[in-house]
């Protein structure tokens, strides 16, 4: 008897997802019932009852069918709302009650229940903080205290980003770093590109043991976003600035120069976010004096935005003044949050 109600239950159950639940099906004729979560960049995550959420490639799949209402932005840029996906003779299709059906293939999809600023509306504001906090004491007395922090407004046509960094080292009750940098960017996207667009900066600068009371950098560029989704992000710009230096104890000096910059984040690898960024500056009068600041970290996301990191920071100055090295090496261990 009780073998015969838990068959019953579990008869009932599969029965109440298969009417309830959306569909599948695979070009090998295999069929999936679940939920449809959304889709983005080639792939479907779709929710199933036995496996949770899972990624799927969209040209693997041959139909797409759900039973509540969805939003969807077409490769082609046309935004239906509040449609169902059904499955027809003729092929898969889009409608509301008494609507025609507009036909498509699954691989015309952009996004399935996209976020409002990738509809136009409005803009999605993300980034992080984090702190390195280090004190040594007995023969050497040291501390250390590293803070940055991004954030990021991303709407459809344009982007706004502010970057701060604060780094301060004491030993043995004598400061021996002190440098702290504020940047801002504006992005606009092309109408005909989404991929393009065209920027300004504005970085200011300040290292005391460089000899650099205020390096202020700004300049216009163009840059490309060649990917933009959970799994990878990466983008490129080339441009021109304007430099001026003003130093505590060498002659100030200012030059006009090219910039390129990259920026890469990935989640490859399972539970760890890599991510790699580059900023240069190629002087047109002193070709030897090129700044790079490289910057290579894994990240670890732990729970409610906490994460920690492992950084490397190399910061080049090949015009650098005095004795001052050309090379600054800084590894981090980092606390932070993101959102």
């Amino acid at each position: 008897m009780t073998r015969n109600c838990i068959a019953l239950l579990f008869a009932v159950t599969l029965v109440s997802v298969s009417v309830q639940a959306d569909e599948l099906i695979m070009n090998n004729g295999s069929r999936l019932v679940g939920e449809v979560v959304r889709s983005e960049s080639g792939h479907i995550v779709f929710k199933t009852p036995f496996a949770g959420e899972i990624t799927i490639a969209s040209e693997n799949v041959l139909q797409v069918k759900t039973e509540k209402p969805v939003t969807l932005k077409m490769r082609d840029g046309t935004i239906y709302k509040d449609k169902q996906i059904v499955s027809t003779e003729q092929g898969t299709a889009v409608r509301s009650e008494g609507e025609t059906p507009v036909y498509f293939k699954p691989g015309d999809i952009s996004f399935v229940n996209p976020e409002p600023w990738l509809l136009g509306e409005g803009y999605k504001w993300f980034g992080e903080i984090n702190t390195a906090v280090a004190m040594e004491r007995g023969n050497t007395d040291s501390d250390e205290y590293d803070i940055d922090s991004k954030s990021t407004w991303r709407s459809l046509d344009d982007r706004y980003i502010l970057s701060a960094m604060y780094e301060r080292d004491e030993s043995n009750g004598q400061k021996d770093k002190n440098q702290w940098r504020i940047g801002g960017k504006y992005d606009r996207f092309s109408n005909q590109d989404a991929e393009t667009y065209f920027g300004g900066q504005l970085v200011f600068y300040h290292d005391e043991f460089a000899d650099l009371d205020l390096r202020t950098t700004i300049g216009p560029y163009i840059g490309r976003q060649f990917f933009e989704n959970d799994q990878l992000t990466l983008s490129g710009e080339i441009g021109v600035v304007y430099v001026d230096e003003s130093f505590d104890i060498a002659e100030d000096g200012d030059f006009t120069g090219a910039n390129w910059a990259f920026s890469l984040t990935s989640d490859i690898i399972p539970r760890t976010e890599l991510y790699a960024e580059q900023t240069g500056v190629l002087n047109f009068d002193d070709t030897d004096g090129v700044l790079v600041d490289t910057i290579i970290g894994l990240r670890f996301p732990l729970f409610y935005g906490l994460q920690t990191a492992f950084e490397i920071k190399l910061e080049y100055d090949g015009g650098a003044v005095g004795d001052v090295d050309d090379l600054d090496q800084t590894y981090s261990f980092k606390l932070g949050y993101s959102w």
